[in-house]
């Protein structure tokens, strides 16, 4: 519902379960923490180029679309 952050520091605000969401994104492969009850924080590593950005969105959207 929300984003919050600088940069590549985000917060993604839910209307579900952020640790539904970390949970089944790490089936996908996809490390991802929660920010209390309904926020996932995605901290990436300095160096990530587009193709893992791209690679990420698809894991993510398949985790959502599946809850």
């Amino acid at each position: 519902t929300d984003r919050r952050g600088r940069g590549l520091m985000q917060g993604l605000e839910l209307t579900v379960s952020a640790g539904a969401v970390s949970s089944k994104a790490l089936e996908q492969g996809l490390l991802v923490i929660t920010a209390g009850n309904n926020v996932l924080r995605f901290v990436p590593p300095l160096v990530i180029g587009k193709e893992h950005v791209d690679e990420m969105i698809q894991k993510l959207k398949k985790v959502l679309d599946n809850l």
